[in-house]
């Protein structure tokens, strides 16, 4: 259906052909004949234009300045995000410095280089290898606790994976030693796969959601002591003969940036007393913030105690 015309063509024409004569009068008029003209059409033809005029003119500065306070207000989001990570990133790196004044030695500083894995989400390219004395199997570690172990090491980098790997295995137990068993990731997709599963666990033994699961040390691989998650839940598993737990583990993924490789020989020494698991997961912040703290230097306060005079001997009569 053609859609019917809004106005009538030979009023157009006829509107038009008054504008042009307008128009041609007011140049031929005189200059203060002319200047009466322009007035009287100013408030009468005119004005409706002249208010359309302004009213665009004045949407137009409000679009603007509108789109001028986005601007502002993405510069200062994005300036606010910023300052967020570089506070977050120094916050890692402080409790960084402070599981190194805990551990004092054997260990090597290395950077998780992300997305330079061999097309595993869970492998990761460390910027520390033979030359500064990383072997295979060493643990990787952070403030919150165990993050893998080497895999493969060249000259200069090493291969590493993460606990979500599906060769990952730590023999593990309870922080406070009532229960032991193996732990591995969480078989599932989703958000789920980052979790961790607690095998193997005899069926005398009771573990409530928060319990502080941590590496026994049996294997040889893994230290006693390393935090490795808290239980959330009992899993329901068709095993009759032990118990399954599901527990989150204690270091996030995608905020790895830095990390400490343990050598073998600092395993060897111990590390029971390095997280301070003794009591429960929230201890081991607390614990790395006091020791950051203690890495700056500090006066010595050792006093000097009176050493008590000898009693005087007694004479004894005949």
């Amino acid at each position: 259906m053609r859609r019917p015309a809004r106005t009538n063509p030979t009023v157009d024409l006829v509107l038009a052909a008054a504008c042009a004569i307008a128009a041609f009068v007011c140049l031929i008029l005189p200059a203060g004949a002319r200047s009466g003209a322009a007035a009287a059409l100013r408030t009468t033809l005119v004005a409706p234009l002249a208010s359309m005029q302004s009213n665009a003119e004045l949407s137009r500065r409000a679009f603007l300045s509108h789109d001028t306070a986005l601007r502002v207000v993405d510069s200062i989001t994005l300036r606010s995000q910023r300052l967020t990570g570089v506070e977050e990133e120094n916050e890692r790196l402080r409790k960084l410095l402070g599981l190194a004044s805990a551990l004092k030695w054997g260990f090597v500083p290395a950077e998780a280089l992300q997305g330079r894995g061999l097309g595993d989400d869970f492998t990761v390219t460390l910027s520390a290898g033979k030359s500064a004395g990383v072997v295979p199997l060493s643990p990787v570690v952070t403030a919150e606790g165990l993050v893998g172990e080497v895999e493969r090491v060249d000259k200069s980098l090493s291969l590493a994976i993460y606990w979500p790997h599906p060769d990952f295995r730590v023999s593990a137990m309870a922080a406070d030693g009532s229960a032991f068993g193996i732990v591995t990731g969480h078989r599932a997709e989703g958000a789920s796969k980052y979790f961790l599963e607690l095998h193997s666990v005899p069926l005398r033994s009771i573990l409530k959601a928060g319990t502080l699961i941590v590496s026994s040390g049996l294997g040889g691989v893994y230290p006693r002591g390393i935090p490795i998650g808290v239980v959330v839940s009992e899993m329901k598993t068709a095993e009759g003969f032990a118990k399954s737990y599901l527990v989150r583990p204690m270091v996030s993924l995608p905020n790895i940036s830095s990390v400490f490789i343990l050598t073998p020989e600092r395993g060897r020494s111990g590390l029971e007393n390095i997280w301070n698991t003794g009591v429960n997961a929230d201890s081991v912040r607390k614990v790395l913030v006091a020791a950051g703290d203690s890495a700056r230097p500090r006066a010595d306060s050792t006093v000097k105690r009176p050493v008590p005079a000898p009693a005087p001997a007694v004479k004894k009569s005949p």
